[in-house]
């Protein structure tokens, strides 16, 4: 106000110069009423000017606090990147917050009433890359569907555990494990019918272990069975050359010559070792039916004999050496024997045939004796 009143006086100051009444037309009352309306439309445009001033300066002060309550409410409602990821680990993708709408402050709506000419306020510029990131997870989480994310590991930083890789190392079985393998192989291979590869698995055994008596054993049988009997005889002879002591070789090869027909070669096949009757009963008993078909007596008898001896409560032992005893003329042994042969036989055709010989026994006896 200090400004209008300096005006004012200024004015009054030229209203009342000497001359001017004169100059007007000789009235001192016209002179002032004359300069009135400009007077007071300078004194107008003053207080025009001063309100422009005034309002521009309060504008100012509310745009400012308009602009840093916006700029705040901006930023908390600006979308934020939601990083899921334990273990400062980043998330493969984000969800953005809600954005609320903006309210009008009391602030911004005084501003608005103290000047309707005031311009609107121009938005809080967000910063580009805020925008392009919120832009990016948004484009992401729509575009994008959800994927399950395996659970990281608890230290992002430390180094990823290298994966255990497959290392093919060759392990040395030892020779009894080889030929447990190849005895397996040999009898699944038998049990498909694959006879020849059964038997290349047994002839591995032999080539690792040559004494190996069961497996000499089991090729001679699959030779034998495929009618290549001489191949398996070849098999045990060579195994009885090895080990003269494997009398289940002799056995099975003098088994073998009997189906073949040639009993003379069993027979002196089984000749060349005795063994312990009690372990080897089988053989005894085979050699002693060779004998009796070769009509070799002395041989089926002393068969017998030893097979009784082994086993005497067997009555077909002491029926077979009676006959072999009968055959050789020595009738006492040969009733004797029968007799004991009767009390352990049970069965009727046998006894009869006994009781037949025991009366022949008896007849050739008397007969002699007369």
């Amino acid at each position: 106000m200090s400004i209008l009143n300096k005006v004012l006086k200024d004015l009054d100051k030229r209203g009342q110069k000497p001359g001017e009444a004169e100059l007007s037309g000789g009235s001192a009352v016209a002179g002032p009423s004359s300069r009135l309306p400009w007077a007071l439309a300078i004194a107008a445009l003053i207080l025009l000017v001063i309100a422009l001033v005034a309002g521009y300066v309060s504008w100012t002060y509310w745009a400012g606090d308009s602009r840093s309550l916006d700029a705040k409410s901006d930023e908390q409602s600006q979308p934020r990147l939601v990083q899921q990821a334990p273990n400062s680990q980043k998330s493969d993708f984000v969800r953005p917050a809600t954005t609320p709408e903006p309210q009008p402050t009391p602030s911004t709506a005084n501003a608005q009433k103290v000047d309707s000419v005031k311009p609107e306020p121009q938005p809080v510029p967000v910063e580009a890359e805020s925008i392009g990131e919120a832009d990016t997870a948004v484009q992401a989480v729509s575009e994008s569907k959800p994927q399950i994310v395996s659970k990281p590991e608890a230290d992002s930083e430390s180094e990823p555990t290298p994966e255990p890789a497959l290392v093919k190392k060759s392990v040395e079985l030892s020779p009894q494990q080889l030929i447990e393998r190849e005895i397996t192989a040999a009898h699944e291979t038998a049990d498909k019918g694959l006879l020849s590869e059964s038997a290349k698995h047994w002839q591995r055994v032999l080539s690792i272990e040559p004494n190996h008596i069961e497996a000499r054993r089991q090729l001679a049988a699959l030779q034998f069975g495929r009618n290549r009997w001489q191949d398996a005889l070849q098999v045990l002879t060579t195994g009885l050359e090895l080990n003269p002591k494997a009398h289940e070789l002799r056995l099975l090869a003098a088994k073998m010559l009997q189906k073949r027909e040639q009993p003379q070669l069993a027979l002196t096949l089984l000749h060349q070792a005795q063994p312990q009757v009690s372990d080897y009963l089988e053989y005894y008993r085979l050699k002693a039916q060779l004998a009796q078909q070769l009509n070799q007596w002395v041989v089926m008898a002393q068969s017998y004999k030893a097979l009784t001896e082994a086993q005497p409560t067997q009555g077909r032992w002491w029926l077979g050496q009676a006959i072999a005893q009968q055959q050789l003329g020595e009738t006492e042994n040969a009733v004797s024997a029968f007799k004991r042969a009767r009390k352990l036989i049970q069965h009727a055709p046998t006894l009869d045939f006994i009781e037949q010989q025991l009366n022949l026994l008896v007849e050739q006896d008397e007969a002699t004796s007369s």
